[in-house]
Parts: C-alpha cells; structure tokens; sequence
C-alpha cells in the first residue's frame, strides 16, 4: 500500500469574526484501498491552539479549578462549566508560557514551570484546535485567589481548591464535564 496523502484542492474563508475562523475546504485523500477520494468539501473552525494546566496542591492534595460561564455550553447544557486554567495561543507564544499566563490572569496564582501532559484535538471532525495539557505542582503556599478573570475580557471566575478524590467524584457525579479537565483528572488518577 502507498503512503497515505491528502491534496488540498481550495480554502476559502467563509465567516470570521474575533477569534472565530469559518474556512470551507476542499479537499481529496488517499482511501484504505489506495485510491483518490472524490472531492470533499467541508466547513472547519480555524482556531489557534490552546493549553490548560493542572494545579495540584501536593502539601493538602487538592487541585485548582475554575468556574465560569460558558455560553456554547449554555444552549444544551448548564452553561457554568468547572475547569482547569486554560486559554488560547497567541501567534507566535510559546505553549508553557501560556498556561503559566493564563494561570495567573484565571486564579491569581504565579507558578514558574510546569510539566507537559499531552497535546490532542478537541473536535477534529470539524476545527483545527489542538490543546497542549500541562502539570504544576506545588507545595502549600501558593497564593490563589477566590474569584479572578480579566475585566477587558468579561471574565468572571470562580476559584476552587478541590480534594483530589472530590474532583475525581465530581466526574463520576457529572458536575465536571469539560473534556479537557477530565483528560488532566484522569491523567492525574493514573499517575497517582
């Protein structure tokens, strides 16, 4: 079998607003059996990646997570997602950079490093966005802040210390259900 390729044959940008990118693409690929696809079009969101970070407290074992208001998942869902600190990457920065930026402006704190989980695609079958996953931990000391946000970005955001075992119950319980923060809770659970 010859080595799989795709051909991309146009892109178009369709919608764009802030940082929301609608491309229409067309495109053919290489099938399982050898052969050309037909031409395909589709509709991707064009976004820049982004990082999250797991805090965890390892003196007491508790995690930092936030809360805020989410309007997408407003629509079918309770809107008020928890959340590790996360963000988007500007063009150019680099990805620990940004979690350790974002983590600071979402809880007040201002850890140095932080350790690479994983990078992964939040919704590949239709937006580009790739999320890198990182891991600070820190011993007791460690300011945070109860409520935190940009006021330019209309941001309002809840700061929780959680015990490591309740935010692994509130997955089971479904009060987290943010995608990225499960990823981190279980990448902790295995390590631990």
């Amino acid at each position: 079998m010859s080595q799989p390729t795709a051909e991309i044959l146009s892109e178009e940008t369709v919608f764009q607003k802030r940082i929301f990118h609608w491309k229409s693409i067309r495109f053919r690929y290489t099938k399982t059996n050898g052969q050309m696809s037909n031409e395909i079009e589709h509709l991707v969101l064009d976004r820049n990646d982004s990082v999250g970070i797991l805090m965890h407290d390892l003196q007491v074992d508790e995690v930092i997570l936030i809360e805020q208001f989410r309007v997408a998942a407003y629509h079918n869902g309770p809107g008020w997602l928890i959340e590790v600190p996360a963000g988007r990457i500007e063009d150019g920065d680099d990805a620990k950079a940004t979690a350790l930026r974002e983590t600071k402006e979402e809880t007040g704190a201002e850890p140095t490093d932080a350790e690479f989980i994983s990078s992964f695609y939040l919704s590949p079958g239709g937006c580009s966005e790739r999320l890198s996953l990182f891991y600070c931990p820190f011993e007791h000391g460690l300011t945070v802040m109860e409520s935190a946000g940009l006021e330019v970005e209309d941001e309002d955001i809840r700061v929780h210390r959680v015990k490591r075992e309740v935010a692994y119950r509130w997955i089971k319980e479904g009060k987290v259900i943010d995608a990225k923060t499960i990823i981190a809770l279980q990448w902790l659970m295995a390590q631990l």
